[in-house]
């Protein structure tokens, strides 16, 4: 009897003690998880932001969502050409149709005269006068927006006239008309933004039923 006592005291014990134990753990896990909801419901609205700044920073180190580029804004230039299309000068204007190609109209004028006596009361008299309209289109899509090289080509409608006077009897005069064709290749820098305009390359020109004249050009002048 005393042993079976003594076994039903250990058991009741036993019961007890797991009973208090299983109601601790029920509070501890209870205080964990309101501290975990709390703690859920402010986390994020801290880390909010940094997240927004976060996704900000990723989407601007993407290349594909940089800003696109502004493009060419001063599309038109004025420019002297030293020899150039124009055989010795010529004064040009310049539009950028697209970013990647330009046309140019120029105008050249030369006109002079001498006369000489030889101290027998002979006289002789000379002019010479020409003009030409270079017409050139050039790509500019090698290189950057404001330096690049520039190749392109086009023609020159070009007119000689040149008159003779001996004494006051022998009068000489000529008149020719020509077109050439003209190539370009050379170096030009014109920023995007507007501002000085640098040219320089090669021009070899072509008069038709001519041979081939080697030359170039120097170009000074703004773009805007």
């Amino acid at each position: 009897m005393k042993l079976l006592s003594t076994l039903t005291a250990i058991t009741c014990l036993t019961a007890l003690t797991s009973v208090a134990l299983a109601a601790e753990t029920t509070a501890e896990a209870a205080t964990e998880s309101a501290a975990d909801t709390s703690l859920s419901g402010i986390l994020p609205a801290e880390q909010g932001p940094a997240t927004a700044t976060e996704a900000t920073s990723d989407q601007e180190a993407l290349p594909g969502s940089s800003a696109p580029t502004k493009g060419r804004e001063a599309k038109n230039a004025i420019y002297a050409d030293l020899l150039g299309p124009g055989l010795f000068y010529s004064l040009n204007y310049d539009r950028v149709i697209t970013d990647d190609l330009s046309a140019r109209i120029g105008f050249s004028y030369l006109s002079f005269g001498v006369s000489a006596s030889d101290g027998a009361g002979t006289t002789a008299s000379a002019g010479f006068s020409y003009w030409a309209v270079p017409l050139t289109v050039s790509y500019l899509g090698i290189g950057s927006e404001n330096n690049m090289f520039e190749v392109g080509g086009g023609g020159a409608i070009m007119n000689i006239t040149g008159s003779g006077l001996v004494e006051s009897s022998a009068e000489l005069n000529a008149s020719v008309t020509m077109v050439a064709m003209t190539a370009l290749a050379g170096y030009r820098h014109q920023p995007a933004d507007g501002g000085f305009v640098f040219r320089i390359g090669l021009s070899p020109i072509m008069v038709l039923g001519y041979d081939v004249l080697p030359s170039g050009y120097l170009s000074l002048g703004a773009a805007f």
